[in-house]
Protein backbone atom coordinates (compact mmCIF):
# COMPACT_ATOMS: atom_id res chain seq x y z
CA UNK A 1 0.00 0.00 0.00
CA UNK A 2 2.82 2.38 0.91
CA UNK A 3 4.60 1.61 -2.37
CA UNK A 4 1.44 2.45 -4.32
CA UNK A 5 1.07 5.76 -2.50
CA UNK A 6 4.73 6.57 -3.14
CA UNK A 7 4.29 5.74 -6.84
CA UNK A 8 1.20 7.96 -7.13
CA UNK A 9 2.96 10.79 -5.28
CA UNK A 10 6.05 10.41 -7.50
CA UNK A 11 3.98 10.55 -10.68
CA UNK A 12 2.07 13.60 -9.42
CA UNK A 13 5.30 15.41 -8.56
CA UNK A 14 6.73 14.48 -11.96
CA UNK A 15 3.71 16.03 -13.66
CA UNK A 16 3.87 19.18 -11.50
CA UNK A 17 7.62 19.59 -12.09
CA UNK A 18 7.38 19.27 -15.86
CA UNK A 19 4.40 21.62 -16.10
CA UNK A 20 5.96 24.24 -13.85
CA UNK A 21 9.37 24.26 -15.56
CA UNK A 22 7.70 24.40 -18.97
CA UNK A 23 5.40 27.20 -17.80
CA UNK A 24 8.17 29.26 -16.16
CA UNK A 25 10.99 28.72 -18.65
CA UNK A 26 8.68 29.37 -21.62
CA UNK A 27 7.44 32.63 -20.02
CA UNK A 28 3.83 31.63 -20.63
CA UNK A 29 0.82 33.71 -19.71
CA UNK A 30 -2.17 31.40 -19.86
CA UNK A 31 -5.36 30.85 -17.93
CA UNK A 32 -5.42 28.46 -14.99
CA UNK A 33 -8.11 26.32 -16.65
CA UNK A 34 -5.93 25.68 -19.71
CA UNK A 35 -2.93 24.78 -17.56
CA UNK A 36 -5.07 22.44 -15.43
CA UNK A 37 -6.33 20.62 -18.52
CA UNK A 38 -2.77 20.25 -19.78
CA UNK A 39 -1.58 18.89 -16.42
CA UNK A 40 -4.43 16.38 -16.34
CA UNK A 41 -3.61 15.11 -19.83
CA UNK A 42 0.06 14.86 -18.90
CA UNK A 43 -0.76 12.84 -15.79
CA UNK A 44 -2.82 10.41 -17.88
CA UNK A 45 0.07 10.04 -20.34
CA UNK A 46 2.50 9.30 -17.49
CA UNK A 47 0.14 6.71 -15.98
CA UNK A 48 -0.32 4.96 -19.32
CA UNK A 49 3.45 4.91 -19.96
CA UNK A 50 4.05 3.39 -16.52
CA UNK A 51 1.51 0.66 -17.19
CA UNK A 52 3.04 -0.31 -20.54
CA UNK A 53 6.58 0.20 -19.18
CA UNK A 54 7.90 2.00 -22.28
CA UNK A 55 9.95 5.06 -21.24
CA UNK A 56 10.83 6.04 -24.82
CA UNK A 57 7.13 6.13 -25.76
CA UNK A 58 6.38 8.43 -22.84
CA UNK A 59 9.23 10.73 -23.84
CA UNK A 60 7.96 10.85 -27.43
CA UNK A 61 4.33 11.46 -26.46
CA UNK A 62 5.26 14.12 -23.92
CA UNK A 63 7.57 15.82 -26.42
CA UNK A 64 4.80 16.06 -29.01
CA UNK A 65 2.33 17.21 -26.35
CA UNK A 66 4.70 19.91 -24.99
CA UNK A 67 5.52 21.22 -28.46
CA UNK A 68 1.83 21.36 -29.40
CA UNK A 69 1.06 23.12 -26.13
CA UNK A 70 3.77 25.74 -26.74
CA UNK A 71 2.78 26.27 -30.37
CA UNK A 72 -0.81 26.94 -29.29
CA UNK A 73 -0.09 29.37 -26.47
CA UNK A 74 3.19 30.97 -27.60
CA UNK A 75 2.80 31.07 -31.40
CA UNK A 76 6.57 31.55 -31.72
CA UNK A 77 9.38 29.99 -33.71
CA UNK A 78 8.99 26.19 -33.90
CA UNK A 79 12.67 25.45 -33.25
CA UNK A 80 12.55 27.56 -30.09
CA UNK A 81 9.47 25.68 -28.85
CA UNK A 82 11.16 22.36 -29.60
CA UNK A 83 14.19 23.50 -27.58
CA UNK A 84 12.02 24.59 -24.65
CA UNK A 85 10.08 21.30 -24.68
CA UNK A 86 13.21 19.13 -24.83
CA UNK A 87 14.88 21.26 -22.14
CA UNK A 88 11.92 20.74 -19.80
CA UNK A 89 11.74 16.98 -20.30
CA UNK A 90 15.49 16.37 -20.23
CA UNK A 91 16.17 18.63 -17.25
CA UNK A 92 13.45 17.03 -15.10
CA UNK A 93 14.60 13.56 -16.15
CA UNK A 94 18.27 14.29 -15.52
CA UNK A 95 17.78 15.86 -12.07
CA UNK A 96 15.57 12.99 -10.96
CA UNK A 97 18.07 10.40 -12.24
CA UNK A 98 21.11 12.20 -10.81
CA UNK A 99 19.59 12.63 -7.33
CA UNK A 100 18.15 9.12 -7.14
CA UNK A 101 21.24 7.30 -8.45
CA UNK A 102 24.23 9.35 -7.29
CA UNK A 103 22.85 10.85 -4.08
CA UNK A 104 20.23 8.46 -2.70
CA UNK A 105 21.72 5.15 -3.85
CA UNK A 106 25.49 5.77 -3.89
CA UNK A 107 25.87 8.22 -0.99
CA UNK A 108 23.00 7.29 1.36
CA UNK A 109 22.95 3.61 0.25
CA UNK A 110 19.16 3.56 -0.12
CA UNK A 111 18.20 1.06 -2.80
CA UNK A 112 14.43 1.74 -2.83
CA UNK A 113 13.53 3.10 -6.30
CA UNK A 114 10.35 4.80 -5.06
CA UNK A 115 12.19 6.76 -2.37
CA UNK A 116 14.94 7.67 -4.84
CA UNK A 117 12.41 8.79 -7.44
CA UNK A 118 10.40 10.80 -4.90
CA UNK A 119 13.56 12.53 -3.60
CA UNK A 120 14.64 13.32 -7.14
CA UNK A 121 11.25 14.83 -7.99
CA UNK A 122 11.37 17.02 -4.87
CA UNK A 123 14.73 18.40 -6.02
CA UNK A 124 13.70 19.31 -9.59
CA UNK A 125 12.26 22.79 -9.01
CA UNK A 126 14.95 23.87 -6.47
CA UNK A 127 17.63 22.63 -8.90
CA UNK A 128 15.97 24.59 -11.70
CA UNK A 129 16.18 27.88 -9.79
CA UNK A 130 19.74 27.13 -8.65
CA UNK A 131 20.66 26.63 -12.32
CA UNK A 132 19.11 29.96 -13.32
CA UNK A 133 20.82 31.70 -10.41
CA UNK A 134 24.27 30.25 -11.04
CA UNK A 135 24.19 30.99 -14.78
CA UNK A 136 22.49 34.40 -14.26
CA UNK A 137 19.72 33.42 -16.67
CA UNK A 138 16.41 35.25 -16.92
CA UNK A 139 13.94 33.19 -19.00
CA UNK A 140 12.29 36.40 -20.21
CA UNK A 141 15.63 37.61 -21.53
CA UNK A 142 17.22 34.54 -23.05
CA UNK A 143 15.81 33.79 -26.50
CA UNK A 144 16.36 36.58 -29.04
CA UNK A 145 13.58 35.29 -31.31
CA UNK A 146 11.09 35.86 -28.47
CA UNK A 147 11.82 39.57 -28.25
CA UNK A 148 9.39 41.98 -29.95
CA UNK A 149 10.16 45.68 -30.53
CA UNK A 150 7.12 47.73 -31.55
CA UNK A 151 8.43 51.27 -31.32
CA UNK A 152 9.60 52.95 -34.53
CA UNK A 153 12.06 54.94 -32.44
CA UNK A 154 13.74 51.71 -31.41
CA UNK A 155 13.57 50.04 -34.82
CA UNK A 156 16.96 49.20 -36.31
CA UNK A 157 15.68 48.21 -39.76
CA UNK A 158 16.31 51.71 -41.07
CA UNK A 159 20.02 51.05 -40.58
CA UNK A 160 20.92 47.95 -42.64
CA UNK A 161 24.36 47.58 -41.03
CA UNK A 162 22.98 47.51 -37.49
CA UNK A 163 20.15 45.23 -38.53
CA UNK A 164 22.59 42.78 -40.14
CA UNK A 165 24.72 42.61 -36.99
CA UNK A 166 21.65 41.87 -34.88
CA UNK A 167 20.46 39.22 -37.32
CA UNK A 168 23.90 37.58 -37.34
CA UNK A 169 23.89 37.36 -33.54
CA UNK A 170 20.39 35.89 -33.61
CA UNK A 171 21.45 33.29 -36.19
CA UNK A 172 24.41 32.31 -34.03
CA UNK A 173 22.11 31.83 -31.06
CA UNK A 174 19.72 29.77 -33.21
CA UNK A 175 22.58 27.40 -34.08
CA UNK A 176 23.40 27.01 -30.39
CA UNK A 177 19.73 26.31 -29.63
CA UNK A 178 19.53 23.61 -32.31
CA UNK A 179 22.83 22.04 -31.16
CA UNK A 180 21.62 22.06 -27.53
CA UNK A 181 18.38 20.32 -28.50
CA UNK A 182 20.32 17.65 -30.41
CA UNK A 183 22.68 17.21 -27.45
CA UNK A 184 19.79 16.69 -25.02
CA UNK A 185 18.10 14.14 -27.31
CA UNK A 186 21.36 12.22 -27.76
CA UNK A 187 21.84 12.05 -23.99
CA UNK A 188 18.32 10.71 -23.51
CA UNK A 189 18.82 8.10 -26.25
CA UNK A 190 22.15 7.05 -24.76
CA UNK A 191 20.75 6.64 -21.27
CA UNK A 192 17.69 4.67 -22.36
CA UNK A 193 19.10 2.60 -25.22
CA UNK A 194 22.86 2.69 -25.84
CA UNK A 195 23.80 2.30 -22.17
CA UNK A 196 21.78 -0.90 -21.96
CA UNK A 197 23.64 -2.52 -24.86
CA UNK A 198 26.93 -4.40 -24.63
CA UNK A 199 28.72 -1.59 -26.44
CA UNK A 200 27.31 1.10 -24.16
CA UNK A 201 28.12 -0.82 -21.00
CA UNK A 202 31.83 -0.48 -21.74
CA UNK A 203 31.74 3.23 -20.89
CA UNK A 204 31.66 4.47 -17.33
CA UNK A 205 28.20 5.99 -16.95
CA UNK A 206 29.42 8.49 -14.34
CA UNK A 207 31.89 10.01 -16.79
CA UNK A 208 29.22 10.28 -19.46
CA UNK A 209 26.89 12.07 -17.06
CA UNK A 210 29.53 14.59 -15.98
CA UNK A 211 30.54 15.26 -19.60
CA UNK A 212 26.90 15.82 -20.45
CA UNK A 213 26.42 18.16 -17.49
CA UNK A 214 29.45 20.18 -18.56
CA UNK A 215 28.25 20.46 -22.17
CA UNK A 216 24.68 21.21 -21.06
CA UNK A 217 25.74 24.07 -18.77
CA UNK A 218 28.18 25.41 -21.35
CA UNK A 219 25.50 25.51 -24.08
CA UNK A 220 23.03 27.31 -21.82
CA UNK A 221 25.75 29.78 -20.87
CA UNK A 222 26.63 30.44 -24.52
CA UNK A 223 22.96 30.96 -25.41
CA UNK A 224 22.72 33.48 -22.57
CA UNK A 225 25.98 35.17 -23.70
CA UNK A 226 24.60 35.59 -27.23
CA UNK A 227 21.49 37.23 -25.84
CA UNK A 228 23.59 39.64 -23.76
CA UNK A 229 25.68 40.45 -26.83
CA UNK A 230 22.53 41.15 -28.84
CA UNK A 231 21.07 43.23 -25.99
CA UNK A 232 24.26 45.29 -25.64
CA UNK A 233 24.23 46.02 -29.36
CA UNK A 234 20.61 47.13 -29.03
CA UNK A 235 21.53 49.39 -26.13
CA UNK A 236 24.28 51.04 -28.14
CA UNK A 237 21.88 51.56 -31.03
CA UNK A 238 19.35 53.09 -28.65
CA UNK A 239 21.99 55.40 -27.25
CA UNK A 240 22.86 56.64 -30.74
CA UNK A 241 19.19 57.25 -31.52
CA UNK A 242 18.64 59.03 -28.23
CA UNK A 243 21.56 61.34 -28.95
CA UNK A 244 20.17 61.94 -32.42
CA UNK A 245 16.77 62.75 -30.98
CA UNK A 246 18.35 65.04 -28.40
CA UNK A 247 20.20 66.88 -31.17
CA UNK A 248 16.91 67.38 -33.00
CA UNK A 249 15.29 68.61 -29.81
CA UNK A 250 18.12 71.09 -29.22
CA UNK A 251 17.78 72.44 -32.75
CA UNK A 252 14.03 72.90 -32.35
CA UNK A 253 14.43 74.68 -29.01
CA UNK A 254 17.09 76.94 -30.50
CA UNK A 255 14.71 77.83 -33.34
CA UNK A 256 11.95 78.57 -30.84
CA UNK A 257 14.18 80.83 -28.76
CA UNK A 258 15.47 82.50 -31.92
CA UNK A 259 11.87 83.22 -32.93
CA UNK A 260 11.22 84.80 -29.54
CA UNK A 261 14.35 86.94 -29.76
CA UNK A 262 13.39 88.07 -33.28
CA UNK A 263 9.92 88.93 -32.10
CA UNK A 264 11.22 91.00 -29.17
CA UNK A 265 13.75 92.75 -31.38
CA UNK A 266 11.20 93.67 -34.03
CA UNK A 267 8.27 94.37 -31.74
CA UNK A 268 9.14 98.02 -31.14
CA UNK A 269 9.88 98.65 -34.80
CA UNK A 270 6.56 97.06 -35.74
CA UNK A 271 4.63 99.36 -33.39
CA UNK A 272 6.51 102.44 -34.60
CA UNK A 273 6.01 101.62 -38.28
CA UNK A 274 2.31 100.98 -37.73
CA UNK A 275 1.64 104.13 -35.65
CA UNK A 276 0.93 106.46 -38.54
CA UNK A 277 -1.10 103.80 -40.35
CA UNK A 278 -3.24 103.28 -37.26
CA UNK A 279 -3.77 107.01 -36.88
CA UNK A 280 -5.45 107.06 -40.32
CA UNK A 281 -8.05 104.69 -38.81
CA UNK A 282 -8.23 102.72 -42.06
CA UNK A 283 -8.49 99.09 -40.97
CA UNK A 284 -7.61 97.62 -44.39
CA UNK A 285 -4.36 99.58 -44.50
CA UNK A 286 -3.55 98.42 -40.97
CA UNK A 287 -4.08 94.80 -41.95
CA UNK A 288 -1.94 95.09 -45.07
CA UNK A 289 0.95 96.77 -43.22
CA UNK A 290 0.75 94.22 -40.39
CA UNK A 291 0.93 91.28 -42.82
CA UNK A 292 3.87 92.75 -44.76
CA UNK A 293 5.87 93.36 -41.59
CA UNK A 294 5.30 89.85 -40.28
CA UNK A 295 6.32 88.33 -43.60
CA UNK A 296 9.43 90.52 -43.85
CA UNK A 297 10.43 89.80 -40.25
CA UNK A 298 10.14 86.00 -40.75
CA UNK A 299 8.66 85.49 -37.30
CA UNK A 300 8.07 81.77 -36.74
CA UNK A 301 5.26 80.85 -34.37
CA UNK A 302 4.80 77.17 -35.19
CA UNK A 303 2.76 75.14 -32.74
CA UNK A 304 5.09 72.16 -32.61
CA UNK A 305 8.04 74.29 -31.56
CA UNK A 306 6.02 75.78 -28.75
CA UNK A 307 5.29 72.25 -27.53
CA UNK A 308 8.92 71.15 -27.91
CA UNK A 309 10.00 74.15 -25.85
CA UNK A 310 7.89 72.83 -22.97
CA UNK A 311 10.32 69.93 -22.68
CA UNK A 312 12.75 72.30 -20.96
CA UNK A 313 11.24 71.05 -17.67
CA UNK A 314 12.54 67.55 -18.38
CA UNK A 315 16.16 67.21 -17.27
CA UNK A 316 16.47 63.50 -18.11
CA UNK A 317 17.97 63.57 -21.60
CA UNK A 318 16.78 60.11 -22.64
CA UNK A 319 13.16 60.90 -21.76
CA UNK A 320 13.38 64.34 -23.33
CA UNK A 321 14.80 63.05 -26.60
CA UNK A 322 12.25 60.27 -27.12
CA UNK A 323 9.32 62.66 -26.53
CA UNK A 324 10.79 65.30 -28.84
CA UNK A 325 11.33 62.68 -31.54
CA UNK A 326 7.72 61.54 -31.21
CA UNK A 327 6.47 65.15 -31.45
CA UNK A 328 8.27 65.57 -34.75
CA UNK A 329 7.06 62.17 -35.93
CA UNK A 330 3.49 63.17 -35.04
CA UNK A 331 3.81 66.44 -36.96
CA UNK A 332 4.83 64.52 -40.09
CA UNK A 333 1.64 62.46 -39.76
CA UNK A 334 -0.47 65.61 -39.17
CA UNK A 335 -1.05 64.87 -35.48
CA UNK A 336 -0.77 67.62 -32.88
CA UNK A 337 0.84 66.83 -29.53
CA UNK A 338 -0.22 68.82 -26.47
CA UNK A 339 2.20 68.69 -23.54
CA UNK A 340 1.61 69.41 -19.88
CA UNK A 341 4.78 69.29 -17.80
CA UNK A 342 4.25 71.79 -14.96
CA UNK A 343 7.18 70.69 -12.79
CA UNK A 344 10.83 69.91 -13.27
CA UNK A 345 11.46 66.23 -13.99
CA UNK A 346 15.06 65.59 -12.96
CA UNK A 347 14.90 61.86 -12.21
CA UNK A 348 13.09 58.72 -13.27
CA UNK A 349 12.08 55.77 -11.17
CA UNK A 350 12.84 52.96 -13.61
CA UNK A 351 15.77 52.08 -15.82
CA UNK A 352 16.42 54.64 -18.58
CA UNK A 353 16.01 52.10 -21.36
CA UNK A 354 12.70 50.95 -19.87
CA UNK A 355 11.27 54.48 -19.61
CA UNK A 356 12.27 55.08 -23.24
CA UNK A 357 10.49 51.89 -24.28
CA UNK A 358 7.42 52.66 -22.14
CA UNK A 359 6.99 56.20 -23.45
CA UNK A 360 7.92 55.17 -27.00
CA UNK A 361 5.32 52.38 -27.09
CA UNK A 362 2.52 54.48 -25.58
CA UNK A 363 3.15 57.42 -27.92
CA UNK A 364 3.47 55.18 -30.98
CA UNK A 365 0.10 53.61 -30.23
CA UNK A 366 -1.47 56.98 -29.48
CA UNK A 367 -0.21 58.53 -32.73
CA UNK A 368 -1.32 55.49 -34.78
CA UNK A 369 -4.81 55.64 -33.25
CA UNK A 370 -5.08 59.41 -33.68
CA UNK A 371 -4.16 59.19 -37.37
CA UNK A 372 -7.12 56.88 -37.97
CA UNK A 373 -9.66 59.41 -36.67
CA UNK A 374 -11.54 61.66 -39.08
CA UNK A 375 -11.09 64.96 -37.25
CA UNK A 376 -9.58 68.05 -38.86
CA UNK A 377 -6.56 67.81 -36.60
CA UNK A 378 -5.81 64.68 -34.61
CA UNK A 379 -4.51 65.36 -31.10
CA UNK A 380 -2.41 63.38 -28.63
CA UNK A 381 -2.22 64.74 -25.09
CA UNK A 382 0.75 64.00 -22.82
CA UNK A 383 1.06 64.95 -19.18
CA UNK A 384 3.89 64.27 -16.73
CA UNK A 385 3.40 65.49 -13.18
CA UNK A 386 3.94 64.67 -9.53
CA UNK A 387 1.13 64.12 -7.05
CA UNK A 388 2.27 63.53 -3.52
CA UNK A 389 5.07 60.99 -3.64
CA UNK A 390 3.90 59.51 -6.94
CA UNK A 391 4.92 60.36 -10.50
CA UNK A 392 2.27 60.15 -13.20
CA UNK A 393 2.68 59.71 -16.96
CA UNK A 394 -0.60 60.18 -18.82
CA UNK A 395 -1.17 59.75 -22.56
CA UNK A 396 -4.59 60.35 -24.11
CA UNK A 397 -5.73 60.21 -27.72
CA UNK A 398 -8.84 59.98 -29.86
CA UNK A 399 -9.71 56.64 -31.42
CA UNK A 400 -12.08 55.35 -34.06
CA UNK A 401 -13.77 52.78 -31.85
CA UNK A 402 -16.33 53.92 -29.31
CA UNK A 403 -15.05 51.34 -26.83
CA UNK A 404 -12.31 48.70 -26.60
CA UNK A 405 -12.18 45.56 -24.40
CA UNK A 406 -9.61 46.62 -21.81
CA UNK A 407 -9.07 43.03 -20.63
CA UNK A 408 -7.74 42.10 -24.10
CA UNK A 409 -5.69 45.19 -24.93
CA UNK A 410 -2.52 43.97 -23.23
CA UNK A 411 -2.73 40.40 -24.51
CA UNK A 412 0.05 39.49 -26.92
CA UNK A 413 -1.15 39.50 -30.54
CA UNK A 414 -4.38 41.45 -29.90
CA UNK A 415 -4.66 44.47 -32.15
CA UNK A 416 -7.29 46.48 -34.01
CA UNK A 417 -4.70 47.20 -36.74
CA UNK A 418 -4.68 43.76 -38.33
CA UNK A 419 -2.50 40.62 -38.14
CA UNK A 420 1.13 40.53 -36.94
CA UNK A 421 0.49 43.49 -34.64
CA UNK A 422 -0.38 43.90 -30.97
CA UNK A 423 3.02 43.29 -29.40
CA UNK A 424 3.70 46.84 -28.19
CA UNK A 425 1.25 46.94 -25.29
CA UNK A 426 2.07 43.33 -24.42
CA UNK A 427 5.72 44.37 -24.14
CA UNK A 428 4.67 47.38 -22.07
CA UNK A 429 2.89 45.08 -19.64
CA UNK A 430 5.98 42.84 -19.46
CA UNK A 431 8.25 45.82 -18.72
CA UNK A 432 5.99 47.21 -16.00
CA UNK A 433 5.70 43.77 -14.37
CA UNK A 434 9.40 44.03 -13.47
CA UNK A 435 8.71 47.03 -11.21
CA UNK A 436 6.51 46.30 -8.16
CA UNK A 437 5.98 50.03 -7.50
CA UNK A 438 4.85 50.85 -11.03
CA UNK A 439 1.22 50.36 -12.03
CA UNK A 440 -1.02 51.44 -14.87
CA UNK A 441 -4.69 52.11 -15.52
CA UNK A 442 -6.39 52.28 -18.90
CA UNK A 443 -9.67 53.67 -20.19
CA UNK A 444 -10.96 53.03 -23.68
CA UNK A 445 -14.44 54.45 -24.08
CA UNK A 446 -16.33 57.39 -25.58
CA UNK A 447 -13.87 57.40 -28.51
CA UNK A 448 -11.02 58.21 -26.10
CA UNK A 449 -8.06 56.03 -25.13
CA UNK A 450 -6.20 56.97 -21.97
CA UNK A 451 -3.31 55.21 -20.25
CA UNK A 452 -2.04 56.41 -16.89
CA UNK A 453 1.18 55.10 -15.36
CA UNK A 454 1.85 55.65 -11.69
CA UNK A 455 5.37 55.33 -10.29
CA UNK A 456 5.39 55.32 -6.50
Amino acid sequence: MIEVLLLVLTLTLYMINGSYVLYHFSVLKIKLVSLSIFCTVELLVVLVSVLINQGWLRFLIELVMYISFLQHFRNKDLKVNIFLAIFTLTFCYFVKMFISIFIVEHIFKIQDNNIGGLTGDLCVIPSYFILLKCLAINPKQLIIADQEWESDFLNSEDNPKEFKVERDIEQEQNKLIIFSAILMVLFYLYNNFVRLTEFGSRFNFSYVVFVYVFLFLMMLHLINVKYKEWENHKLLSYKDRLLSGLSTYTQEVDKSYQSVRMFRHDFTNILVSMRETIETQKIEAVRKTYGEILERSSIILEENRKEVAKLANIKVLELKSVISAKILQAEIRDVAVELEIPETIDNIRVEKLDIVRIIGITLDNAIDAAVETEGDKAVVKVAIFNKGLARYYVVENDMVQEKLPTHLIFEEGYSTKGPHRGYGLANLDAIISNYPRVSYRIQAKNYKFRIELEMS
